[in-house]
């Protein structure tokens, strides 16, 4: 029986995620490391600091730039922060067609892991974690109150810590909190993470330039 030929690694895409800021950067490596092994996957922080359509195309191109043999589908991991009405909102089309005119043609795809309103709301999914990292008696506890994570935010987990006499620092000081929480939970219970995980998943061996639809294969790039 012949072997199989393995899978060269320029032979598959890699897997862009480019995340808004510091605290996505303490929770994107645990999601990566659980969840998607053995698939090419880069991490890219923006830092959340400017605008948002901007910056993720500087991120695709630096990384297009500096890798010029790979191909890439890029995904946004960023919050919609959807209470604040001056925030640039991400807009996707607008990037693709950036992507486009500027003939960036080793991005196969660019779509989006939207946290709504924050990260932070996705982290109430597992409010029995949260309580236990806060040492909190059960008769302080209050589950009800925190049952919609899509209705939370930032500010009601620093509240909730303020309550035991912590502060939620976002950002790297996060990580031993964000590294107590039960990820699988969390991942059951909120879509958003969950389709984002599936559509990465999906997509990690395909060569189709959903983009530049003309490309139809491998060789297409090769040659570029």
């Amino acid at each position: 029986m012949p072997k199989k030929t393995p899978i060269l690694s320029r032979d598959r895409p890699v897997s862009l995620l480019i995340l808004e800021g510091f605290t996505e950067e303490v929770f994107y490596p645990i999601i990566r490391d659980r969840f998607l092994r053995g698939i090419r996957i880069e991490l890219g922080n923006i830092k959340g600091q400017g605008n948002i359509n901007r910056d993720v195309l500087s991120e695709i191109f630096k990384f297009t730039y500096n890798n010029r043999k790979d191909v890439v589908r890029a995904y946004c991991c960023a919050d919609t922060e959807r209470q604040k009405q001056s925030v640039i909102q991400l807009d996707l089309d607008f990037i693709r067609e950036q992507v486009k005119c500027r003939n960036m043609n080793k991005v196969l795809s660019v779509n989006a892991i939207l946290a709504d309103p924050e990260i932070e709301s996705w982290f109430f999914y597992d409010i029995d974690g949260i309580y236990r990292f806060l040492q909190a008696k059960k008769s302080q506890r209050s589950n009800t109150r925190y049952a919609n994570p899509k209705n939370l935010c930032k500010k009601d987990l620093q509240h909730l810590f303020s309550r035991f006499g912590k502060a939620y620092i976002p950002g790297q000081r996060a990580s031993n909190f964000v590294s107590n929480l039960d990820i699988n939970k969390i991942l059951s219970n909120c879509p958003e993470l969950h389709n984002g995980i599936n559509l990465i998943k999906q997509q990690a061996n395909d060569m189709t330039n959903n983009i530049f639809a003309e490309r139809k294969n491998k060789r297409n790039y090769a040659r570029d």
